[in-house]
């Protein structure tokens, strides 16, 4: 069994990302001053960005307002709402970290978290592991003592967790306008507050330096960033920031750098993106194909397994050589050709400006980002407009863009299972098959000590060993297959075996009969695909998960061949009242037979009660039989 969690997206997002983002780790900070009535404009931001990390503070928000609204999927959002237990205000204040989806990150729990507005997340990022602390201190706490210490014993936890080659961030608004920064340390005034001391001894202890040196409109420095004074970070004022500017907080962009070998990435990108258009077969030219094969040598062969094998390749080496590859689309619903234009030229002169740095670059980069901005925001108010109107006439594309809204289809990188925690997505396959694998041990178990109990059945009612499958039985079984294009574990889809069923009987009529006469089921139809899908709670827990299957097409028709087999032969020992598994029968055929039975059986009761002589009763009856009548109707 093996475990896949969007492993093709995910590592062409991966791949890409390490492309774009030559220069470094790109990280935004911004103090928003509010997101309720921004979550549109967010959204949109970062829908195409390039950044790896995204720190926001004084969001505004609470539980009423879903992460996915913000980010989509393209984002693990970890976050700190104010709450009575950690301001005395009830509003504004908190703060968030959002990871790009293609990294491996976890939260950090520290032990003064719940008391402080802060965010510790640890995260590994093309080989650098990253330690971050977003933090919110607002004013009417920003002069208490304890206050900052707390925050000192944070980021001395971060410092217990750090390895040999990670880096400690913290990054926040810490409301301390008195005191005044160079490039080397603090400029510390006469009478500083106790608070601003303790924050300065503080970060001198642990060895950061404060990066920041963008001032606001009043000259002064609110917005905080430590880093080690041994690494390397770039903070600027951000060109294009990701929302309306605040006065008292200039954006800023913060650049770690990285070593990543561009070459290597690229033909990584090159490879990674091609995948297999099965929508474009020619069932014309692939039924002439198979037609025209010498199925007879191949059938010589005695191994079940070495048959199977043989005849799937057959089948997969027709596609590969004769089908196109076809990236992935990347565009938005609303998206359009000039719209793919700008975010073009906006990523040109990104890259460009980033390695020249010049007053040109600058200002060609945000021309192009504002342009792509706003024609961006007035397609997607369009495309809102759009969806409203057609919900009559198109519900599923509105019920399609509302799941975006509230639902994420992607899985974290880093998950958990009891006592392990992955790092890597090998390791989330790992931790996923582990969990699924024990699920279906005990679900065997169960089932083996079901059937030992059950009774009543003769035995040997089913004789599979003079069961012979026909070509007629291979062609109704392959018809009732449905038409996926999606290709299983053995690389065919299903609507080959649907489509080419005429020329595929024949051989596939001689697999199945040997497998019957070996007694052994082919070992390249076991094999399935698992895909995790959340149900509920934390998603980064695997017992949070429910396995979806896909299975290969061929072992599809064997079991509606057999399947249906076996049910003729036992049909006659099944209670009529079985409405599970049963061809024609669901759970609207067992809800129809329920209602129909309590309608009967309170019609008769109206009759054996006519002649009583209560005539109080006899009204009760007749109301409930009005109303259940009426409500079936």
């Amino acid at each position: 069994m093996s475990v896949s969690s969007n492993s093709f997206a995910l590592n062409n997002a991966v791949l890409q990302r390490d492309v774009i983002n030559e220069s470094g780790i790109q990280i935004a900070y911004q103090n928003v001053r509010g997101l309720r009535t921004k979550i549109d404009e967010l959204f949109l931001a970062t829908r195409d960005c390039n950044l790896d990390i995204i720190i926001l503070t004084e969001t505004g928000l609470d539980d009423r307002i879903n992460s996915i609204q913000l980010f989509g999927s393209s984002f693990n959002v970890f976050r700190c709402d104010r709450s009575s237990q950690n301001s005395n205000e009830s509003s504004f204040g908190g703060v968030l970290i959002a990871v790009a989806h293609c990294h491996a990150c976890s939260l950090i729990e520290t032990v003064n978290g719940n008391c402080l507005e802060q965010v510790c997340v640890s995260t590994t990022i093309r080989g650098t592991k990253l330690l971050l602390c977003g933090v919110y201190i607002p004013p009417d706490r920003s002069h208490k003592v304890d206050v900052i210490e707390k925050h000192i014993a944070s980021v001395g936890e971060l410092y217990d967790k750090r390895g040999d080659n990670s880096i400690v961030l913290i990054c926040g608004d810490f409301n301390q306008p008195r005191l005044e920064w160079t490039v080397d340390s603090a400029v510390i005034p006469a009478h500083l507050p106790a608070a601003s001391a303790t924050l300065v001894d503080g970060m001198d202890f642990y060895n950061l330096c404060q990066t920041n040196l963008q001032r606001n409109h009043l000259g002064r420095i609110l917005d905080l960033v430590f880093c080690p004074s041994d690494c390397r970070v770039s903070t600027e004022r951000s060109v294009v920031p990701l929302l309306p500017v605040d006065l008292h907080h200039p954006p800023l962009t913060i650049t770690l750098p990285v070593t990543c070998s561009s070459d290597i990435a690229r033909a990584r990108v090159e490879v990674g993106n091609r995948s297999l258009n099965y929508r474009r077969i020619d069932f014309a030219a692939l039924s002439d194909y198979l037609l025209n094969f010498d199925w007879e040598s191949l059938l010589t062969c005695t191994d079940i397994d070495e048959l199977t094998h043989r005849f799937c390749d057959v089948i997969v080496q027709w596609l590969h050589s004769n089908l196109p590859f076809v990236k992935r689309p990347n565009s938005p619903a609303w998206g359009t050709l000039w719209l793919r234009e700008l975010k073009r030229l906006k990523n040109s002169s990104q890259r460009k400006y980033r390695r020249l740095k010049t007053a040109l670059t600058k200002s060609d980069f945000k021309r192009h980002s504002d342009e792509y901005r706003r024609l961006n925001r007035t397609l997607y108010r369009s495309y809102v407009l759009r969806v409203q109107t057609d919900l009559r006439r198109n519900p599923r594309n509105f019920w399609n863009f509302v799941n975006t809204k509230r639902k994420c289809s992607s899985v974290p990188v880093n998950v958990r299972f009891d006592n392990d925690e992955s790092t890597s997505e090998s390791e989330s396959c790992e931790l996923f098959a582990k969990f699924f694998a024990s699920v279906f041990a005990d679900e065997a178990a169960s089932d083996s000590e079901a059937e030992s109990a059950a009774s009543g059945v003769p035995p040997g009612l089913v004789d599979l060993s003079t069961f012979t499958i026909t070509t007629d039985m291979v062609l109704a079984a392959a018809k009732k297959l449905k038409r996926s294009y999606s290709a299983g574990p053995d690389g065919i889809p299903a609507v080959v075996f649907s489509r080419c069923a005429t020329t595929l009987a024949v051989p596939l009529c001689h697999i199945f009969n040997k497998s019957f006469t070996q007694g052994k089921f082919p070992a390249v139809w076991k094999q399935s695909l698992m895909f995790p899908v959340s149900k509920y709670g934390d998603r980064q827990n695997v017992k949070n998960y429910r396995g979806i299957t896909s299975l290969s097409a061929g072992s599809k028709v064997f079991e509606i061949i057999v399947s249906g087999y076996m049910l003729s032969c036992t049909k006659h020992y099944i209670s009529t009242t079985q409405h599970g598994f049963m061809p024609g029968r669901s759970v609207c055929t067992n809800l129809l037979e329920f209602t129909s039975s309590c309608i009967s059986q309170m019609e008769q009761k109206l009759k054996l009660m006519r002649y009583t002589p209560t005539s109080k009763r006899l009204s009760i009856v007749w109301t409930t039989q009005y109303s259940c009548v009426k409500s079936h109707a």
